[in-house]
C-alpha cells in the first residue's frame, strides 16, 4: 500500500490501536542470561512447547504455536518457522523474533487436515537454507484441524455464529448487500470486493473485485452506499460515484460530487459513514476537528445532507464529535453512535460515555460541550442511551428482520471496535471489542430511550479481535465484519424465543466474613496489590468529601436495590469484576479502573467485597 495514513492504520477509529495478542505462557521455557556453556552449544534445537503433539482442534483460532530456545534472540536473529501440511514438503511461513505464533491467518487460507511444525533460528538477512542455520531443527510435531470453523464469539442462548467469507482485501471497513442481494466490502484503501457462496454451503468461497482503486486515488474510504443503480463512496475529504465506463462489469472511474469537507484534521476523523434517506437525500457522518473541541469549521462535528449529485450541501443536525455511521429505520428515522473524547485536560476532565443518537434535523447534540444522557440540558439534544467510554462505536445497523426472536427486532445492533486511545489504555479501559443491541422504546416526546445489552463478545482470551461493521443480509441474518482476521461472520437464531435477558449472574461465592477476610480486603482497598491501584484513590471514606467514585459507605443497606435480582454481595462483586456494568446515576462510565480481573486473584475479590461490604455509614 503506498498512501499516507497506512502509516499509521493501528492508530485506526479515534486512534483505536489494539491491545498486545494473548499469548502462551511460556515463561518458564525461556532463560534470562547467556552463559559460556549455552554460547558453546548455540546450535542446540528449540524445544517445541505446545501445542502438544498430534492435538486437534475444531476451531482455527485456537491453534497457537509456542517454543523456546537456550538463550535469548541476538538483535540480528530471528526465529524461522516453518509449518506444512501432511505430505507436503517444509514450508517456512514467517519469521519473527517472539517465541510464539498465531497459526489463524495461516489456516484461514488452509483446509482441514494434519499439519506439522518446527522451528529454527537465522540472522535477518539470511535466505534460510540449511548453512544459514543457527540452530538445529527439532523433530517436527504435527496437529490435525478436524473442521473448518471460527468460534470467536460468545452469543446469546439460541443464536451460532459461523464463519462466512476470509476477504481477500485488508483493513475491511463496510460490509452491505447490493441490489441483487451479494455481499459487497470495501476496505480502507478503497478496494471493493463482491462475496458470493456459489454452492449454497454458508460459506463465500468466490471473490470478485469489483473495485482496484485505479490511479490510487482513494484513501481512508469508510462509506458505500447504492442508490438508483449508482455506487456511493466516501473517502478523505470527499463524495464520489464510481461507474463502470467500459461495461467490463468492473468499476474503474471516480467522480466526486462533493469535495473540501473537513478531513484529518483530528487523527482519523474524516467524512464517515454514508446513507439514503426516504427523502431521496445522501446524508454523511463528519468528524470534528478536535478531540473535544473548539469547531472551527462549518461541515465539521455534524450530519450533512445532499442530492444525490452532491448539490444543496447543508447541514442536518450538529453536535457529534465522530458519528462513524448511519442507519435509517424502516420508518425512515435516522441513527447514529458517536464516539468519545479520549484526551482529557484542564477543559475536559474526565472521559464521557459514548451515545445512541436518533438524529432530528435542526437539533444539537452537545459536543463538545456536553456529553450523554446528563447533557441533555437547555437547547442540547440527549442521546437514546449511554454507552461505555473509549468503545470506539463504528458500524450500525437497524434490525426488522423476523429470522431473529421478537426481543431482537425492531433495534440497533452495534459494532464496537474496542479501546485504543493512549489515555484510556493507561486507564487499563478494555471497552468495546463486541457487538452490542440496543432496544428503542418511545419516550412520549418524539424521542426514544434504550437499553442495551452485549449480544456477540469476542473471545479475547484467544486473540485481537475488533468488529468494525455489521449489516442485516436479505435472509435475516447478522452480518459482522471483524477487521484483524479479515473475516465476516453469518449470525442466526436457532433456538426457541426465550426470555428477556437479565443481567449476568455473579456466583456469590464470598466465604464467610471473618476479621481476617475483611482485614485483607481493607489493606487491598487502601493500598492496592498486585499492580491494581488502591480503591481509595476513587472511592474516599470521609462523609465530607465528595470522590471521583460514588461513596461507599452503607453499601451493604442499597446495593441489593440497585439492581433487581441481584444480592448487595453480587453487586458488589460485579461492580469490583465490571466495573462498567452498573453505573450510578450521576457518575460516568469508564471511569473506574478496569483492570482488577485480570490482576486480582479470586481471594483478594473476596476480602475486598467482604471489606466492602462491612463500611457503615
Amino acid at each position: 500500500m503506498t498512501k499516507r495514513f497506512m502509516l499509521l492504520l493501528l492508530l485506526f477509529i479515534a486512534a483505536c490501536s489494539t491491545t498486545p495478542e494473548p499469548t502462551p505462557d511460556i515463561s518458564a521455557f525461556v532463560t534470562g542470561t547467556i552463559t559460556a556453556k549455552e554460547t558453546a552449544t548455540a546450535r542446540t534445537a528449540p524445544t517445541l512447547n505446545a501445542p502438544d503433539d498430534d492435538s486437534v482442534f475444531d476451531n482455527i483460532a485456537a491453534v497457537k504455536l509456542a517454543w523456546s530456545w537456550v538463550r535469548p534472540l541476538a538483535d540480528d536473529e530471528v526465529y524461522d518457522l516453518r509449518v506444512w501440511a501432511d505430505g507436503a514438503d517444509h514450508n517456512g511461513i514467517a519469521r519473527t523474533p517472539d517465541n510464539h505464533f498465531d497459526l489463524t491467518n495461516y489456516l484461514l487460507d488452509r483446509k482441514p487436515g494434519k499439519y506439522h511444525w518446527t522451528v529454527t533460528v537465522v540472522k535477518k538477512d539470511s535466505p534460510g537454507g540449511p548453512d544459514d542455520q543457527l540452530a538445529d531443527l527439532p523433530p517436527d510435531r504435527s496437529f490435525t484441524l478436524s473442521k473448518f470453523a471460527m468460534n470467536i464469539m460468545d452469543l446469546p442462548a439460541g443464536f451460532e455464529s459461523k464463519l462466512y467469507a476470509h476477504l481477500p482485501i485488508t483493513q475491511p471497513t463496510v460490509v452491505t448487500f447490493d441490489s441483487n442481494g451479494a455481499m459487497v466490502v470495501l476496505s480502507l484503501d478503497g478496494h471493493i470486493v463482491k462475496m458470493t457462496d456459489n454452492d449454497h454451503d454458508g460459506y463465500a468461497e468466490t471473490s470478485t473485485m469489483l473495485f482496484e482503486d485505479p490511479g490510487d486515488k482513494v484513501n481512508y474510504a469508510v462509506g458505500l452506499a447504492y442508490h438508483d443503480g449508482k455506487t456511493y463512496i466516501s473517502d478523505a475529504g470527499r463524495i464520489s460515484i464510481l461507474t463502470d465506463s467500459d461495461k467490463d462489469g468492473k468499476l474503474d472511474s471516480i467522480q466526486p460530487i462533493v469535495q473540501g469537507l473537513p478531513t484529518w484534521k483530528h487523527t482519523f476523523h474524516s467524512n464517515n459513514g454514508i446513507a439514503f434517506g426516504p427523502d431521496n437525500k445522501l446524508y454523511v457522518g463528519v468528524g470534528a476537528t478536535t478531540d473535544h473541541g473548539p469547531i472551527q469549521d462549518q461541515y465539521e462535528a455534524s450530519i450533512l445532507r445532499m442530492n444525490p449529485d452532491g448539490s444543496d450541501l447543508e447541514v442536518f443536525a450538529t453536535g457529534f464529535r465522530n458519528p462513524y455511521d448511519l442507519v435509517f429505520s424502516p420508518k425512515g428515522e435516522l441513527f447514529t453512535a458517536d464516539n468519545s473524547p479520549d484526551e482529557p485536560d484542564d477543559t475536559l476532565a474526565y472521559l464521557p460515555p459514548e451515545e445512541l443518537d436518533f438524529v432530528q434535523q435542526g437539533k444539537n447534540y452537545g459536543f463538545p460541550y456536553v456529553f450523554g444522557v446528563a447533557g441533555a440540558v437547555g437547547d442540547y439534544t440527549g442521546p437514546v442511551n449511554d454507552y461505555y467510554t473509549s468503545s470506539a462505536s463504528s458500524g450500525i445497523t437497524y434490525y426488522s428482520a423476523d429470522q431473529f426472536p421478537p426481543a431482537y427486532r425492531n433495534g440497533i445492533f452495534l459494532a464496537q471496535f474496542g479501546t485504543g486511545a493512549a489515555f484510556p489504555k493507561q486507564m487499563a479501559l478494555q471497552n468495546g471489542q463486541m457487538v452490542i443491541f440496543d432496544t428503542l422504546t418511545a419516550d412520549g416526546k418524539g424521542g426514544y430511550t434504550g437499553k442495551w445489552q452485549p449480544f456477540a463478545k469476542f473471545r479475547t482470551d484467544l486473540g485481537v479481535y475488533n468488529p468494525i461493521d455489521v449489516t442485516v443480509g436479505p435472509d435475516g441474518a447478522l452480518y459482522v465484519v471483524e477487521w484483524n482476521t479479515t473475516t465476516v461472520y453469518r449470525i442466526t437464531y436457532t433456538g426457541t424465543p426465550s426470555s428477556e435477558a437479565t443481567p449476568e449472574s455473579i456466583a456469590e461465592s464470598t466465604p464467610e466474613a471473618t476479621d481476617n477476610l475483611v482485614a485483607q480486603g481493607e489493606a487491598i482497598f487502601h493500598n492496592g496489590t498486585n499492580g491494581a491501584p488502591p480503591c481509595i484513590t476513587c472511592h474516599v471514606l470521609d462523609k465530607g468529601i465528595t470522590g471521583v467514585g460514588p461513596s461507599l459507605l452503607g453499601i451493604n443497606d442499597v446495593a441489593a436495590s440497585r439492581v433487581a435480582g441481584l444480592s448487595a454481595e453480587a453487586y458488589v462483586r460485579q461492580s469490583i469484576l465490571h466495573p462498567n456494568d452498573f453505573i450510578v446515576p450521576g457518575y460516568i462510565a469508564g471511569v473506574m479502573y478496569q483492570g482488577f480481573a485480570n490482576q486480582l486473584q479470586s481471594s483478594d475479590v473476596d476480602a475486598l467485597v467482604a471489606y466492602v461490604l462491612s463500611l457503615k455509614k
